[in-house]
């Protein structure tokens, strides 16, 4: 049988009411009675180590801040631009932008220093006002008639700012195209080589040292014209322009497009399996002499080419592309007139930079 003891109720309370606390001294609240904490710990916060890595001790000296180094200027994008080889015309999209973030700019003049052949589209009108934080894109145009080099500066001029950091930097040179084909009856002629140094030694052994990291090629034609038209302009561009350089079709290189290309499209559907397209050099869309474009090759992909700007027309699928490369022709060059409306010449251009 079980045992146990009779205890407690389970809320014990002391049997003292309310009046006998009448009159109890009560301990003052600086007094250590009062303390929260027990003295055993008094003081322990003032003794805890420093939390912080050694990593967050650096030394240093004080940068620009991030305001003062994106805002309350005006920026330029791009601020410069190597076109490389101009053949078509070509348009550079240019954002100008107020990083003022609590006042207005007012844009008084777009100034265009250096050699003619470039353009700006102002289509704000100047003077123009541009409101806090505000950006506008205006288009640039580099035309493909005008001095063969392309060395110039566009300056956007705002009101009580120096024009030191707000103008773009267009680079490049102007090419002139022959942009007509080889006759087929005959070959295209191509050939290329280095240039090397023959060391001897008095034994007569030899040691040849490559003094060209790329070779120079040539490439030689011939031309048949049958057509008056043709004959004159081709005459026109060969003795007209015979110092400058040349853009020259590799014609035997010709592949048609398998996709459409949009105006402002830059790229350019086709297979370039075996054919020499280079990053940095130029592709072709040619339909007749009179009809054409030539951009610059930014990359080349498994199914299509990539171009640094945008075309400027509209091409079909299957219109025929080629690499093009930059050449020079003798002094010598000379056309042979079978007739008033017929010229034939074999004509021979010299390569930089050659590509086999």
């Amino acid at each position: 049988m079980a045992s146990g003891y009779s205890g407690g109720s389970w809320l014990s309370l002391p049997e003292v009411g309310v009046a006998d606390l009448d009159g109890a001294a009560l301990p003052d609240p600086s007094d250590d009675a009062g303390a929260v904490r027990t003295l055993t710990y008094a003081g322990a916060r003032d003794d805890l180590a420093d939390p912080r890595p050694d990593a967050l001790d650096m030394l240093g000296i004080p940068g620009r801040l991030y305001r003062s180094v994106w805002f309350d200027r005006i920026h330029i994008f791009p601020r410069e631009r190597d076109l490389g080889s101009v053949v078509s015309e070509q348009v550079i999209d240019v954002e100008v932008w107020n990083a003022f973030l609590d006042r207005a700019k007012v844009l008084d003049d777009i100034v265009v220093t250096g050699p003619a052949g470039i353009s700006v589209t102002d289509h704000l009108g100047v003077p123009a006002e541009f409101p806090a934080s505000d950006s506008q894109i205006f288009e640039v145009t580099v035309s493909a008639e005008g001095d063969p080099q392309i060395d110039n500066l566009v300056t956007f001029e705002f009101l009580g700012i120096a024009t030191e950091g707000t103008g773009l930097a267009i680079v490049g040179f102007r090419l002139i195209p022959f942009p007509f084909p080889p006759n087929m009856a005959t070959a295209v002629d191509e050939d290329f080589g280095y240039l090397t140094d023959v060391l001897r030694s008095r034994s007569g052994m030899e040691q040849r040292v490559q003094l060209r990291a790329v070779p120079i090629g040539a490439i030689g034609y011939s031309v048949f014209l049958e057509d008056r038209r043709d004959a004159q302009m081709a005459a026109a561009i060969l003795f007209g322009n015979q110092p400058r350089a040349y853009g020259v079709g590799r014609w035997q290189f010709q592949t048609p497009t398998t996709a459409a290309v949009s105006v402002d499209d830059t790229e350019v559907y086709l297979d370039p399996t075996s054919i020499p397209f280079v990053e940095g050099g130029l592709v072709m869309l040619w339909t007749d002499p009179y009809t054409w474009e030539v951009l610059t090759i930014d990359s080349v992909e498994a199914d299509h080419l990539v171009v640094t700007s945008g075309f400027r027309f509209a091409w079909a699928a299957g219109t025929a592309a080629l690499p093009m490369v930059v050449g020079r022709l003798s002094t010598s060059e000379a056309l042979a007139w079978e007739d008033l409306a017929k010229i034939s010449q074999s004509l021979r251009w010299t390569v930089d930079g050659y590509t086999p």
